[in-house]
């Protein structure tokens, strides 16, 4: 494979997808737990500490030239137009956007600010609980982790429901404030990300919703 392939759109973009596979890993290994217990949540637990050590070098080196909504590339005919200011801990960094993609990058970058305790507390609070429960059971204790899974589902499906509407529901301002970790986004851009949201979202909650009516 030539050196060429490694600097083309192609390869970052099948990059992209590779790094975004480890979030449906990490969510099938909390969620499905498979056997030993224990060995399916230390790995889990090591692939979402350990992503963001590969996930941000790819959002620093494809955000000068990608769109951070649709996730094309910007050609040397062409340049993308200053989206958001996102601040990043004391960092700023400017993320680019297609001229028409500006708005819609503004407006859910914005919403995700303003509503960040309500959206954190809706995927954090389930998450840790889902985690203690999963430590508990690998320890041998019975805390009806069927239950507490999809509790979790629940919730965090209703959350990111609520997060997808973001993008027509928040204001489209040119500065924000990171609520969650942006790298995530740039990996398949935030439009396909939502629609992952909304279809993962819908399954969650009517698999979650029907469990717990049968009980």
């Amino acid at each position: 494979m030539s050196n060429s392939f490694f600097r083309s759109s192609a390869y970052w973009n099948l990059l992209g997808i590779a790094l975004f596979l480890f979030i449906p890993v990490v969510l099938y290994l909390f969620v499905a737990h498979p056997e030993p217990l224990a060995a399916s949540l230390a790995a889990g637990v090591v692939l979402m500490a350990g992503h963001r050590f590969v996930a941000l070098p790819y959002f620093r080196t494809v955000r000068p030239t990608t769109c951070a909504w649709c996730h094309r590339t910007f050609d040397g005919a062409r340049s993308g137009a200053p989206a958001v200011e996102l601040a990043i801990g004391v960092e700023k960094v400017s993320l680019l956007a297609c001229e028409r993609h500006v708005a819609p990058t503004r407006r859910f970058l914005q919403f995700l600010d303003r509503y960040r305790w309500p959206l954190r507390l809706g995927i954090g609070l389930p998450l840790l609980l889902l985690l203690g429960s999963l430590a508990a059971a690998a320890a041998g204790y019975g805390v009806g982790l069927g239950r507490v899974t999809e509790a979790f589902r629940l919730v965090v499906g209703i959350t990111v429901q609520i997060a997808a509407l973001g993008a027509v529901a928040g204001t489209p301002a040119r500065t924000a404030t990171a609520a969650f970790p942006v790298h995530n986004f740039y990996l398949l851009g935030i439009r396909a990300i939502l629609w992952v949201f909304r279809i993962v979202g819908v399954w969650w909650i009517a698999s979650a919703g029907l469990y717990f009516l049968g009980k």
